[in-house]
């Protein structure tokens, strides 16, 4: 019998290092409809994973928010 598999979960804060963004930046963005809401834990604090993460740095990219809210 293996052990079972746990993914690693993400914070606000690694996914705003991975984007060279603040945590601040990332909750408007959500606020304003342009990425994904995240999971919540029971704490509510929000927490992503790793496929969370490579689909939103892939979407910011993609979608150029550096340049067109850069006000956020």
């Amino acid at each position: 019998m293996s052990a079972p598999v746990t993914k690693k979960i993400y914070r606000i804060h690694e996914l705003a290092k991975e984007l060279d963004r603040r945590p601040l930046t990332i909750k408007r963005w959500e606020s304003a409809g342009l990425i994904p809401k995240a999971r919540r834990d029971t704490r509510g604090w929000r927490y992503y994973t790793e496929d969370d993460i490579r689909n939103l740095v892939k979407m910011v990219k993609e979608n150029n928010y550096f340049s067109k809210f850069a006000q956020y």
